[in-house]
């Protein structure tokens, strides 16, 4: 029986030994090859990465496939979405640092830092006035998505005195049973909104919220899920932040009610199109921040990676479910 690595990421001599010793009999194999078609799947039971075989029929003993990204969206249209081949994510991994990422940029609004910036570009003493300031305790953050990043962000969000609202696709499932490598981080018992709401009532949360945070993963049901009728519904002086998937808001629409005053401000870390064509709308848009899909890069990726990885061998090994398997009726 092998573990088979086909990813970027080193393993020591160590490491190979404590993977393989999470199931006894099995011996681990690494690779970074491009086209895992190329790979030889003879008596592969366990694949440790996104780049996942077509010829499935090469691959008789693959039991599990162990992404190395949250997003499954890759896989969809691929042959092992077909099958009974259990799929699980890297979801978790990024939430701390996507939630600071939130934190920090939804201050970075509050605080007017855009225009603070200024300040050393022209060399001019501004209006302070102004430039104030606004205390966001008691504000009112709406959380679309209340998965691990959600989770975090209301935590973080939460201690700085603001009012959480979410919005989940099962609103009655509030146990957080995925994977949560930081102790006491998140809501893993669902305790922090004060107000929950299903997919279906999304223009019963906008107009309530100060800050509207996307982080539901990209499906087919979540496509468009915020367009320019959606977005009217928000405060003029309301803020979104998106750091989930492209196209879940509608960047046109975005685009426009930013333009034209109908919303404040926004940040923006994934697009339909990525790499971003230089002759994108949104860089003539002044009240919107961008930055190029970093919101979950992660410096310590790999050990998380592997934390995760050994947790789940142990409940592969006992016969057990696995942490983050992917739905495949969900698409996540």
């Amino acid at each position: 029986m092998k573990i088979l690595f086909n990813t970027s990421f080193d393993l020591s001599p160590d490491e190979r030994v404590a993977i393989s010793q999470r199931l006894p009999g099995s011996t681990v194999e690494q690779f970074c090859e491009p086209d895992p078609d190329a790979l030889d799947g003879a008596g592969v039971e366990v694949i440790v990465s996104d780049r996942i075989p077509r010829g499935l029929d090469r691959w008789p003993d693959l039991q599990w496939v162990q992404l190395i990204s949250a997003g499954s969206n890759h896989l969809k249209g691929h042959p092992v979405w077909e099958t009974s081949i259990n799929v699980t994510n890297a979801s978790g991994i990024h939430a701390v640092v996507i939630a600071q990422y939130v934190t920090f940029t939804w201050l970075m609004m509050v605080h007017r830092m855009p225009s603070l910036l200024e300040f050393k570009q022209t060399r001019r003493w501004p209006d302070r006035p102004s430039l104030g300031n606004r205390a966001v305790r008691g504000m009112t953050v709406g959380l679309i998505g209340y998965g691990s990043i959600g989770r975090e962000c209301a935590r973080q969000l939460n201690h700085l005195g603001m009012r959480v609202l979410c919005l989940k696709r099962d609103p009655w499932e509030r146990i957080f049973r995925g994977y949560n490598p930081f102790a006491g981080t998140g809501d893993p018992e669902g305790e922090i909104p004060e107000g929950w709401y299903a997919s279906d009532q999304l223009g019963e949360l906008l107009p309530q919220c100060d800050l509207v945070v996307v982080t539901v993963p990209g499906t087919p049901q979540t496509e468009g899920m915020m367009g320019a009728a959606e977005l009217a519904l928000m405060k003029p002086e309301a803020r979104l932040i998106v750091i989930s998937r492209g196209g879940i808001v509608e960047e046109t629409a975005l685009a426009d009610a930013l333009r034209e005053g109908r919303l404040k401000e926004a940040v923006v870390d994934c697009y339909v199109e990525e790499p971003l064509p230089e002759d994108h709308a949104f860089f003539e848009v002044p009240n919107l921040i961008m930055t190029p899909h970093v919101s979950g890069m992660l410096s310590a990726y790999w050990p998380m990676l592997h934390d995760l990885l050994h947790r789940n061998l142990r409940r592969y090994a006992a016969g057990v479910p696995l942490l983050n398997e992917v739905n495949r009726d969900l698409g996540y």
